[in-house]
């Protein structure tokens, strides 16, 4: 990805009649653009089953380096997805942060240390991996009309804190070691107690030939009204490469309800062929525990570098959702995802 870098002082220029730069301004952009077509078990009148779809970013980040070695920077993403026609551009992402010896600190509306932190297999797919949302999205779990419990469909932190304001903190790196805790406050009314604190771990490793990282994530989400039981969701992930293969088998569990949970188990490998192109496949089963209601997936991908920074990516969803005792409609179908993705 390429950076537009602008110093302070070469803007102001002759006005600040100043030498030295007060903050380093980095601005990158990419865009997808996406054929989605779905071919569902079941039917509805009139249905295409097929849509264009876009997802735009840009990110605007200043920083700078005080005369003690602090770093001090404010970041901004704007983002404009969607299917059909899209007017409206959005604030994704902006936080402040601070880097030093102490590690790294970040306030304001981001994602959490699980989300840096933990893996799933479908990291490798790019930008159609399941829980992609150009358009209206990718759904292996059914109608979901609101009677099922299958929360998500990534062996990573089903529940996280997610583009929202919070606090988090990575400690320096220790060896292969990296460690991340972020806290969320849900807010002062009385039913906005789901307080969320996070934890993420990862730990990488170099044996020969193989390199690897174990990733594990915890969320703890406080009951939403006073006297409503806390919910907890963990994963655990193994990442393993060796050449022009790599591994990924990852697992995690969400509570639902204080008696229901979602469990996700997915695992896949790719393989860089060359000349820019990378074949991956993917295995996923999610199920919750006790009325019979799963999703199997299988996952097949391919990414082709077109040009430099331009990649192209084809994504096939083979999926079969048994509704168990939920009250949703059993399903069995793919969806076929052509994408075309630019960084800048």
């Amino acid at each position: 990805m390429k950076k537009y870098l602008l110093s302070t002082s070469a803007i102001a220029g002759a006005a600040l009649l100043s030498t030295a730069a007060i903050a380093d301004v980095s601005i990158t952009g990419s865009m997808e653009f996406t054929y989605q077509e779905h071919d569902p078990g079941t039917t509805t009148a009139g249905a295409s089953n097929d849509e264009f779809s876009s997802d735009q970013d840009i990110a605007i980040k200043f920083e700078n380096k005080t005369d003690s070695g602090l770093t001090v920077g404010m970041f901004q993403k704007l983002q404009s997805a969607g299917a059909g026609q899209v007017a409206t551009v959005t604030s994704d992402e902006n936080y402040l942060y601070f880097k030093g010896g102490f590690g790294t600190i970040e306030l304001g509306n981001n994602d959490g240390a699980g989300d840096s932190l933990s893996r799933t297999a479908h990291d490798m797919l790019g930008p159609d991996a399941l829980n992609d949302t150009n358009g209206s999205g990718v759904d292996v779990r059914g109608a979901q009309s609101g009677n099922g419990n299958l929360l998500d469909d990534n062996a990573d932190l089903m529940d996280d804190i997610n583009d929202e304001n919070n606090i988090t903190y990575y400690l320096p790196s220790m060896g292969g070691l990296s460690v991340g805790v972020s806290y969320a406050d849900a807010g002062a009314g009385a039913t906005a107690n789901g307080d969320q604190t996070t934890v993420g771990v990862k730990y990488a490793f170099e044996s020969g030939a193989v390199n690897g990282s174990i990733h594990y994530g915890s969320n703890n989400v406080s009951g939403s009204n006073a006297g409503d039981p806390s919910l907890n969701h963990d994963s655990i992930g193994l990442d393993v490469s060796s050449g022009p293969f790599r591994a990924v088998m990852a697992r995690a569990e969400s509570e639902v309800s204080a008696t229901v949970s979602t469990e996700v188990t997915d695992y896949g490998v790719s393989y860089n062929v060359g000349n820019g192109l990378t074949l991956t496949a993917v295995g996923t089963q999610i199920e919750e525990n006790t009325g019979g209601e799963t999703s199997d997936v299988t996952s097949i991908g391919a990414k082709y570098n077109l040009v430099s920074g331009v990649d192209a990516y084809l994504t096939y969803h083979d999926y079969d959702y048994k509704a168990g005792t939920s009250g949703e409609t059993a399903d069995d179908g793919s969806y076929t995802i052509l994408t075309i993705s630019a960084k800048f």
